[in-house]
């Protein structure tokens, strides 16, 4: 019995974040314009159609980012499978999430150019981690997303942002125009530091800047 119950404390950072793939897999069934409520805000005025189920479900996905990484600190069971769960946990809540906007709440608010703009915006920004990764594991032969703290206000603005849009059911320009500004430093920022650093932790925290063991350039024989 106490082996069984170790087994299934070890899995559940792994559990948690599974919750938060799934419940990506499901947002889009729970778009139904029947469940849109009126909300009116002091100083803000009156919203309609505010997806307030969709609202809520998708924030509680996003709570669960924040308790999977806890658990696994807390149990003292990381592994390297659980940060990629983790990573392909973020990366699919973000694009179910952003999918969600641009193809039903904000549709009707935007041009054919916005829709573009922003989409284009979005594959960058996939497309930039992805430059990230593939860097990391050319010179450090461990291909993974730093955690530093550009990254994390990137993906901490990028949640509430996609709440932000599905409830005013508009995307304003210097929104998605901010993200991607967060994004680009983030991802200057950390190639720089995965040139300089002697080591490679994914765990990085700080800024590709600071002060750390610099790489050593490798002497050249003959």
């Amino acid at each position: 019995m106490g082996t069984s119950t170790t087994a299934l404390t070890r899995q559940l950072p792994n559990t948690v974040t599974l919750v938060r793939i799934l419940g990506a897999f499901a947002l889009p069934f729970l778009m139904w314009e029947s469940w849109g409520w009126t909300v009116t805000l002091p100083v803000f005025g009156t919203f309609a159609g505010v997806p307030m189920v969709w609202i809520v479900v998708y924030l509680l996905l996003v709570a669960t980012d924040g308790v999977d990484g806890a658990l696994a600190r807390g149990l003292k069971v990381s592994s390297g499978f659980g940060a990629k769960l983790d990573a392909l946990g973020d990366a699919l809540l973000l694009v179910a999430g952003g999918t969600c906007v641009f193809a039903h709440f904000a549709w009707d608010d935007l041009s054919a150019f916005r829709f573009w703009f922003y989409v284009g915006i979005m594959v960058q920004i996939l497309t930039d981690k992805f430059i990230v990764y593939a860097v990391s594991k050319r010179r450090f032969g461990a291909g993974n997303m730093l955690h530093s703290i550009p990254h994390k206000t990137f993906a901490v603005g990028a949640y509430l942002m996609i709440a932000y849009w599905a409830f005013t059911r508009t995307i304003e320009p210097w929104s998605i125009l901010t993200l991607w500004a967060i994004m680009t430093y983030a991802v200057v920022d950390e190639l720089i530091y995965i040139a300089r650093a002697a080591e490679y932790d994914v765990d990085f925290k700080g800024h590709g800047f600071e002060w750390y063991a610099p790489r050593t350039p490798v002497s050249r024989v003959g």
